[in-house]
């Protein structure tokens, strides 16, 4: 039995630079990406005639981007990641998958958190989480 499954390994997450036209860099020494699920808020519509609730669906919500790396200070995606976070300002993000071609994914988010894990046996390390603005596309 065949599995069409993509593998992990080799998944790129660029950060762009802002310009026109945008290039893309990868963030370095990435080690897990996760997209937690989003959601859309639900709207009762029920009115005095409905015999049950009656519902439509809001707006979207991607929901957030978390990765974890080896972090390093003077890396320059690093540094423009926590430039980001102290500014408040929105970053194009690219997703580059294993497929070939590579499927791709476009997004906008702004950097809401960066903890950093520092440890005996270990490596310093930041888990970066963005908050998704607008759609992925």
């Amino acid at each position: 039995m065949s599995s069409n499954a993509l593998e992990s390994q080799g998944v790129l997450l660029q950060l762009s630079d802002g310009a026109s036209p945008e290039v893309y860099t990868t963030i370095a020494e990435i080690s897990d990406i996760n997209f937690a699920t989003g959601s859309a808020s639900v709207i009762d519509t029920s009115d005095l005639e409905s015999t049950a609730k009656e519902k439509r669906m809001g707006l979207p919500d991607e929901g957030q981007c978390s990765f974890t790396c080896n972090y390093i200070p003077t890396n320059t995606q690093h540094a423009a990641l926590k430039a980001a976070k102290a500014a408040r300002s929105l970053k194009n993000f690219k997703i580059r998958y294993t497929d070939s071609p590579n499927t791709v994914e476009l997004f906008s988010a702004y950097v809401l958190t960066m903890p950093r894990t520092i440890g005996v046996d270990g490596v310093i390390q930041a888990n970066f989480t963005l908050e998704i603005s607008g759609a992925l596309s």
